[in-house]
Parts: structure tokens; C-alpha cells; sequence
């Protein structure tokens, strides 16, 4: 019990300073199509978003709610941390949380993943296929873990049900 108070202790922390992220991220969103980007070196996944156009911008203000997309990811897994320390383990907000959190990050997974592609045809001019472990791919596959982590607990609950009404 003492190591889900310490994960529930760094979420918190990281939480904590990720909302003032928040208010910076959602006015340099606005403020993006008012500004030249041509005068800043903005690289953000290694996408340079150096080029002013309304592709660029829209790229960019597309990054930046896929941020807010793993913020909510964040904000439902303190919800199940929170639970789990009152020891409500199976209850139904806890797999439907899981459920949110993995489809939250398969969504981020796969935005993220075309941004950096077409980050890479439209910046760079280049098309390449690189194998191995990336971030867009380790994000993906932790969504479907919380996915199947859902269904785990769905049927352990139901389990527990059963196991409750024998005698």
C-alpha cells in the first residue's frame, strides 16, 4: 500500500505542475495565428515547426490538444489512484476510467504519430520509414494495456460477484 501512495504522491506532483502548462499552452495556441513562426525555432517532437504557413499553425495548435488529450489521460488516472488507496478497487468507475484512459492514449498515440509524418513530408521533404521503439508506438501500446486492464478488472468484478454470492 505504500507504493501506491508514492505513485499517487508523483501523479499528483506532476499534475500539479502541468495545469500552470495548461494556461500557457491554450494562449500560445491562440496566439499562434497572429505570429510570424518564421521568427521562432519551435520543435516539438522533433517536428521544427520553423515555416509560416496555415499548415504549420495548424499542426501546432494540433500538438497542442493532443497534449491536453494526455492531460485528461493523466486527470482520470489520478481518478483511479484514488480509488485504489480507499481500496475500491473494482468498482465501476475504475474500469470505465481505465477504458477512458487507454482510448485517450491510443488517440494521442495515433495523432501524434501522423503529426510527426507529415511533420517530416511537409517540413523536411523527406519520406522515411524508420522501425524499432518510438514514442508514438510505446504511447499506443499503453492504451491498449489500460484497455485490456479494463476488461481484467471487468471480469474480475464480475468474478467477485459471483465469488460473493457463494456460500
Amino acid at each position: 500500500m505504500k507504493k501506491i501512495n508514492i505513485l499517487k504522491a508523483i501523479v499528483d506532483l506532476l499534475w500539479i505542475f502541468s495545469m500552470p502548462l495548461v494556461l500557457l499552452i491554450v494562449g500560445f495556441s491562440i496566439a499562434i495565428f497572429f505570429v510570424d513562426l518564421s521568427e521562432l525555432n519551435i520543435k516539438i517532437n522533433s517536428v521544427n515547426f520553423s515555416n509560416d504557413s496555415l499548415i504549420s499553425k495548424l499542426l501546432l495548435l494540433i500538438s497542442t490538444l493532443n497534449y491536453l488529450l494526455i492531460l485528461a489521460a493523466l486527470y482520470f488516472f489520478r481518478k483511479v489512484l484514488n480509488y485504489f488507496v480507499r481500496i475500491k478497487i473494482f468498482e465501476e468507475t475504475v474500469i470505465t476510467s481505465f477504458k477512458i484512459i487507454g482510448n485517450l492514449l491510443i488517440i494521442s498515440g495515433i495523432i501524434s504519430l501522423i503529426i510527426s509524418m507529415v511533420g517530416k513530408v511537409y517540413f523536411e521533404q523527406k519520406i522515411s520509414l524508420e522501425l524499432g521503439l518510438n514514442q508514438h508506438i510505446v504511447i499506443i501500446c499503453l492504451g491498449l494495456f489500460f484497455i485490456i486492464l479494463s476488461e481484467i478488472f471487468k471480469i474480475s468484478k464480475h468474478q467477485k460477484q459471483e465469488n460473493d454470492l457463494t456460500i
